[in-house]
């Protein structure tokens, strides 16, 4: 009886293992690599009297960023401000969710999308939202003990 008790003890025990390890389903979705220096340019969108939008001219903006399985980390200029910039990649989807709120594409060498937020503290408040499209410039070195892409 006793070593009965014990063996449904394990066995109900058993399956809560594995909810302690890390979500291996985040770490298989990681697809895009967005470590590099990125340019690209930044449009805001604003409503004026009326109902029809206002497009602003497109702004330069520089993103550096550095990525570690899905976290990713960097900084983002532009003629109006900076900042560090926090976020996440699921599949080919770049979020950032500290310094700016925004979501990206990412397909190769090319991201974008939206942020819905202030960019840095600056004057420019983006509503309702702002557009933005980044193009890859250059990819970190991969270092000597690294074997060369084929």
């Amino acid at each position: 009886m006793q070593r009965t008790t014990w063996l449904l003890i394990g066995l109900l025990l058993l399956p809560t293992a594995g909810c302690a390890r890390r979500d291996w389903v985040s770490d298989l979705l990681v697809l895009a690599d967005v470590t590099g220096t990125w340019e690209g340019s930044v449009k805001g969108v604003s409503y004026g009297s009326s109902s029809n939008p206002l497009v602003g001219a497109p702004s330069p903006i520089k993103l550096v960023l550095q990525q570690t399985g899905p976290k990713v980390t960097g900084e983002l200029s532009w003629s109006r401000g900076q900042g560090r910039v926090e976020g996440v990649v699921k599949g080919e989807v770049l979020t950032f969710s500290e310094g700016i709120n925004a979501e990206l594409a990412v397909d190769g060498d090319e991201m974008w999308g939206k942020v819905d937020s202030r960019l840095f503290g600056s004057n420019a408040v983006c509503q309702p939202s702002c557009f933005l499209r980044f193009r890859r410039v250059s990819s970190p070195v991969p270092s000597l003990s690294e074997p060369p892409a084929r």
